[in-house]
């Protein structure tokens, strides 16, 4: 279904981008109607207390205006299941970035737009705040409340509906509550000068006085909750030389991916995967994005305190480095500063903080996020019951993919918390003193288990070296049984760390700034809960006790020579503690893979020109992303065949890396792709969003070429257009795709293109005089798939567009794969026409964005992106050996604000 906006002629291609803070958008100045000081009284009423993330006002928000919307309380039950093509709501006051979020998502999702605001205004003619005016406050509810119902019955399914301050009114409460039990109802938040800079018309106080309100009315009505995080300055990373100006729409890039990633997370049917044509994964393709972290072997946790997380210069990715989960440790449960003292509600500063720190994990991460809620010492007052349980429930609606729960709560208090989880997976969590031949253990884990909690995660503070030992036999025990869940299970403290080193699964590890910093010890002292290892010292310790093997990793070309892979994977390994080692094998035949392949400590290789095809015939098996492709550009060796004599699956896979023995096969992967889709998709501005008559040019027809038509279907690109130097070349490489895209069986391969509408179409042109064919549209992506250099006696192409090929209204992205010459005349060119909204990416973005997909295969574990992406800069020369300093810092200045 194409997206729309139902009841408004703003559609997204004429959105375009501006600077009035609103996520980089220019709009008209929108009617105020639900931020009138008429429209509530924080004194003569207050929110009602409900049983899911319930919430009041701090008395020193209070103020006095005239009337109020009475409040009702939130439901008791929140499921959180929903079906896939249930609509979605998105509430909140004006200013917090709806409108630009609804329109985000109905492109991404191809649903359509209902704004209620302009329903009411088409419907009477007023905007909602002159019709109060004109004809009396009941008059308004009651026409609202009719508008209302209508819309949420009639988009029941497919849609994005927009609601606004209108449905403060009980009557509005109440149907968007009973619209939530079967819709995800999202709350969208945003730090208070982002909505001041935009609606330029309360003073900042009353304005805070208002938020202070109408959030816990919000709350109440909704089952989710998304904080969109302001972005300031647009990223420059896709700039690779000098560009003259920056286009804001780029600071609108990091909260697109982050609320699709949301969106992703939260509409599944449950915790076990998406649905059959619901919202797909955000990172698909990646080779760990399938393999759910908590079944691979030997993974970490990196802990963070909320408190770390509130520091406005906390630098994200380096407290998650090395880890392939971040966890968010809300701590110091003190009930008289988190609670209100009249209500025992979470306040809404609390629940702002929580909302906040999560979006920024999420936004500057791609590993999960574990919400662990540091249990009271005691239950017995129920004060500090109330005050976990307010914090649990609030996380919930933040939609983690893990949230721990305290198994010494009662069964059907945990039960209640599994019912509303969503697709969030549920941890049993215990930390007690008991002995680890205790059978409260075994009874606490069988309780885990039988609750429907997703894994189980027991910890206890060790005192002596010997109570590392214990540890294993119980882990033997469970080991035994069958229908076990995951167990996560270590002890505590210093005297813990080794018992903690071979704990498989989830590891908590805390970052190296916080251990070294100078609060850790008083931290250590009051939480026993807090990890004493990094991220590194425990992935050290696997290769120091042999458990993990040093590896020899290679790139195998005729042209290697100049690769950057050996120093971008090298400076990562070193980085994460990995003693592994990367070289470059210049060849002009495959025979050297032979040997490699009889060293029982080969890892794997990197195949570049021109054997990325010949090196199929060499593989036991190759993915089905390399056979749709024709080609392959990384090889993992198979150490253990299935008994059917296959190779294993992709959990299988990545439980056997970094282990030396007999290789048995070879098993060949494509990640070129990978790296084309995400270059596409960081310089790719919203009004450009991949639509059903986007069109893509491609210039080549080669091996690269194959890997970007790919990554275009990926994308969801129907309309594909080629130009290369030898029309027969191009021939073949449409024949090819053409014939892929026409059997139903390998369509499954292109979720993006198995929605309704017409199949892929591929066009060729003949030469660069040739007009733009007038049945497509002009392009707005557009990949250079040729060198920039010579090859051989052939000189450089210095290959530019035709300036009839370049005449998109929006411009577009260009991606020029190579990386040896930066300077070309095409970069030129795209820099020049930047004024028209054109962005230009190089081989510089492309390598480190494939070689993160090659180090997942390598390894099995995330990379360390920001150490790949700094390295390749910092060792970039052109063909005479000399760097160019000022693009490289200029790049290196700017990698903070690249999206993960």
């Amino acid at each position: 279904m194409a997206a729309a906006v139902v009841g408004s002629k703003r559609t997204f291609s004429a959105m375009h981008e501006g600077s009035d803070g609103h996520n980089g958008w220019r709009t008209a100045p929108p009617p105020l109607d639900d931020l009138r000081e008429p429209s509530v009284d924080c004194r003569s009423s207050r929110p009602r207390t409900g049983a899911d993330g319930v919430y009041s006002v701090s008395s020193s928000t209070r103020s006095t205006p005239p009337t109020t919307p009475t409040p009702l309380s939130a439901p008791s039950d929140r499921r959180r299941i929903f079906e896939s093509n249930a609509s979605i709501g998105l509430i909140g006051i004006r200013g917090t970035g709806k409108s630009t979020l609804a329109v985000i998502a109905s492109v991404a999702f191809r649903r359509r737009v209902v704004d209620i605001e302009t329903l009411f205004h088409e419907a009477t003619g007023f905007s909602t705040a002159k019709y109060r005016k004109q004809f009396g406050a009941s008059n308004h509810n009651l026409r609202q409340e009719e508008l209302l119902r209508n819309a949420l019955k009639t988009h029941d399914r497919g849609a994005i509906i927009v609601c606004n301050g209108s449905s403060l009114e009980r009557s509005g409460q109440a149907l968007l509550q009973d619209f939530s039990r079967t819709h995800p109802v999202i709350h969208v938040q945003r730090d208070l000068p982002s909505i001041h800079r935009h609606i330029e018309v309360l003073d900042q106080s009353k304005l805070q006085e208002l938020l202070a309100f109408s959030g816990p009315i919000f709350r109440n009505c909704s089952n989710y909750e998304f904080y969109n995080i302001s972005e300031t300055t647009p990223g420059q990373f896709v700039m690779p030389v000098h560009q003259h100006s920056v286009p804001a729409f780029l600071t609108l890039k990091r909260a697109e991916r982050t609320f699709l990633k949301f969106l992703s997370l939260i509409m599944t049917h449950d915790s076990q995967g998406f649905q059959k044509d619901g919202l797909q994964p955000i990172d698909p393709g990646f080779p760990l994005s399938n393999v759910a972290t908590e079944l691979r072997s030997y993974t970490c946790a990196v802990q963070t305190p909320l408190s770390a997380l509130l520091l406005e210069d906390a630098d994200i990715e380096e407290l998650e480095f090395g880890s392939d989960a971040f966890e968010i440790t809300v701590e110091d449960m003190n009930a008289t500063i988190h609670l209100d003292s009249q209500t025992h509600r979470l306040t809404t500063d609390r629940a702002e903080q929580i909302s906040r720190s999560i979006s920024r994990v999420r936004r500057s991460t791609v590993v999960p996020i574990i919400y662990h809620v540091v249990p009271v010492a005691t239950y017995c007052d129920g004060f500090g019951r109330t005050s976990y349980l307010e914090h649990i429930h609030h996380g919930l609606r933040m939609g983690p993919e893990y949230l721990t729960v305290d198994l010494s709560l009662d069964k059907d208090i945990i039960l209640d918390i599994i019912k509303q989880r969503g697709s969030t997976k549920i941890v049993g969590h215990l930390h007690t003193d008991r002995d680890w031949y205790d059978p409260f253990w075994l009874d606490k884990y069988d309780m885990a288990k039988n609750l429907g909690c997703d894994a189980a995660r027991f910890t206890r503070p060790a005192n002596f070296m010997d109570d590392n030992a214990a540890i294993q036999s119980f882990r033997n025990k469970i080991k035994a049984q069958c229908g076990t869940i995951p167990l996560i299970c270590f002890n505590t403290g210093r005297a813990g760390r080794r018992s903690a080193c071979f704990n498989q699964i989830l590891t908590s590890v805390i970052p190296e700034k916080l251990r070294d910093g100078p609060d850790f010890a008083s931290r250590a002292e009051n939480n026993q809960e807090t990890a004493w290892l990094t991220a590194k010292e425990a992935t050290h310790a696997l290769y120091a006790s042999f458990t993990y093997d040093p590896m020899q990793f290679y790139i195998i070309g005729a042209s290697s020579g100049y690769s950057l892979s050996p120093a971008m994977h090298n400076a990562a390994y070193k980085a994460c503690g990995m003693p592994h080692n990367y070289q470059t094998l210049q060849t002009s035949t495959l025979n050297s893979l032979h040997e490699l392949v009889r060293d029982p400590n080969f890892g794997g290789t990197a195949i570049s020109l021109p054997f990325k095809v010949e090196v199929i015939s060499l593989t036991h098996s190759i993915s089905r992303h390399a056979r749709a492709i024709g080609a392959v550009n990384t090889l993992i060796p198979v150490r253990h065949l299935t008994e059917d004599g296959s190779i294993p699956d992709d959990l299988e896979l990545f439980k056997e890396r970094n282990q030396a023995g007999p290789i048995k096969a070879l098993y060949g992967e494509n990640t070129d792709w990978i790296g084309i889709r995400s270059c596409i998709r960081r310089g790719l501005s919203p009004a450009n969003a991949v639509m059903p008559t986007t069109c893509g040019l491609i210039v080549g027809a080669g091996g690269m070429a194959r890997a970007t038509v790919y990554a275009l279907l990926q994308l969801g690109v129907r309309n594909i257009v080629i130009f290369n130097r030898t029309f027969a070349n191009a021939e073949k490489l449409a024949a090819h795709f053409t014939r892929l895209v026409s059997s139903s069986a390998d369509l499954g391969l292109f979720p993006a293109i198995t929605r309704k509408g017409p199949k892929p179409r591929f066009h060729i042109l003949e030469s660069r005089d040739d007009p733009w064919p007038s049945e497509l549209r002009l392009p707005t992506i557009i990949l250079s798939c040729i060198p920039t250099h010579p090859v051989g006696d052939n000189p450089a192409p210095n290959f530019t567009l035709p300036p009839q090929w370049m005449q998109s209204p929006s411009g577009g992205v260009v991606v020029e794969l190579a990386y040896r010459t930066l300077n070309t005349p095409l970069m030129a060119q795209v820099r020049e026409a930047s004024s028209q909204s054109w962005i230009c990416l190089d081989g510089l973005d492309l390598l480190p964005e494939q070689g993160f997909a090659q180090f997942e295969l390598f390894t099995g574990k995330r990379a360390p992106r920001r150490i790949m992406r700094e390295e390749v800069l910092r060792s970039w020369t052109d063909e005479q050996g000399q760097t160019d300093p000022g693009m490289v810092q200029t790049r290196l200045e700017a990698i903070d604000d690249q999206e993960p």
